[in-house]
């Protein structure tokens, strides 16, 4: 509770401190990687309900785009629309699918060390999981937690490769997750890179 608290609030005060700042510079990216210590403990137990000696798999691939907008007060905000799934086989035959589409809107605070710019960012977004089961081709009608929408909560840090003459900044960062649902949260961490294109 106390870290959706704080990311909350920080990202509520650098949302009343960007009426201040001008715009620096904006960036349109793509990312990638994979997640890794995925813990989702209502989506395990409702299939152990009906299959013993099951054991969620605790990775899943991960691709999404980002948006960056530059503030002169040195405060960055990005936009990150990430999708992620995973196909586990039950048995010789089922299969359980799950994935997650979310938006998460970040508040990013970053420092220049010549080329290199470590930072941090956290924030807040909304996440679509979505479940299901299927006999080859065939959904099967066994009971999964509801698909829906969650609040979801990131922290995250990372470095960032920034050469002045190139127009493009590859970088790399380690997430960390929060999914608000029913019962105990689900939680992950992410090992990503990619590359953002400072827009003119």
């Amino acid at each position: 509770m106390k870290f959706k608290l704080a990311v909350s609030l920080l990202f509520t005060l650098a949302l009343f401190s960007y009426s201040n700042a001008g715009l620096s510079g904006l960036g349109l990216g793509i990312q990638g990687g994979l997640i890794t210590g995925y813990d989702n403990p209502g989506l395990e137990n409702s299939v152990l309900d009906q299959y013993t000696n099951f054991e969620l798999k605790n990775n899943m691939t991960d691709i999404g785009a980002h948006l960056k907008i530059g503030t002169l007060r040195v405060i960055e905000f990005e936009l990150n629309a990430d999708y992620s799934w995973k196909k586990q086989n039950i048995d010789s035959t089922l299969n359980l699918t799950f994935s997650d589409f979310s938006i998460t809107a970040l508040v990013k605070k970053s420092v220049s060390l010549t080329s290199l710019k470590p930072y941090i960012a956290a924030g807040v977004g909304l996440h679509w999981l979505a479940y299901s089961l299927s006999l080859g081709e065939d959904v099967v009608g066994v009971y999964l937690p509801e698909n829906k929408s969650s609040i979801g909560y990131r922290i995250k840090g990372g470095i960032e490769l920034d050469f002045p003459v190139f127009p493009f900044t590859p970088f790399v960062e380690y997430q960390y997750n929060i999914i608000s649902v029913s019962g105990d949260d689900i939680k992950y961490n992410s090992i990503i890179g990619g590359i953002t294109l400072d827009l003119p």
